[in-house]
C-alpha cells in the first residue's frame, strides 16, 4: 500500500476519488537482463495487477500506482499507466481500468 497525494492525479480523478488515501503499489518489478524482450516483464505485471485486483476487493483502494525506475515509464505505458503530475518515475491506473481490461 502507499499513500497518494490527490494533488498529483489529474482534476477529474482529484473529484472522484477526493475521500482516497491509499493506493496499491507496485514498487518496482524487474527481469533479468538475459530474458529482457521475452515477454516475463508482461506476464510479472499481469501477475501484480490480478493480485492487486483480488485485494482492492478487501481493502478497497481506488487505484495502482507504481514506482518505476528511470527509463522505464514507457513499459509501464503501454499497459495503460499514467505519469502523475508531480513525479516522472511514478504511474497509476485506476482499479476499474484494470477490471475493464482483464474483462476484455
Amino acid at each position: 500500500m502507499a499513500t497518494i497525494d490527490l494533488n498529483s492525479l489529474p482534476l477529474n480523478l482529484q473529484k472522484k476519488y477526493h475521500n482516497a488515501t491509499t493506493a496499491g503499489l507496485i514498487a518496482r518489478l524487474d527481469v533479468d537482463k538475459r530474458y529482457k524482450g521475452e515477454g516475463f516483464g508482461e506476464w510479472l505485471l499481469v501477475d501484480a495487477l490480478e493480485r492487486l485486483l483480488d485485494a482492492s476487493d478487501s481493502v478497497a483502494f481506488p487505484l495502482i500506482v507504481v514506482d518505476a525506475k528511470d527509463g522505464v515509464a514507457e513499459f509501464y505505458e503501454k499497459f495503460g499507466f499514467l505519469t502523475l503530475l508531480d513525479e516522472d518515475n511514478k504511474l497509476f491506473i485506476t482499479i476499474d481500468s484494470v477490471r475493464k481490461s482483464f474483462k476484455d
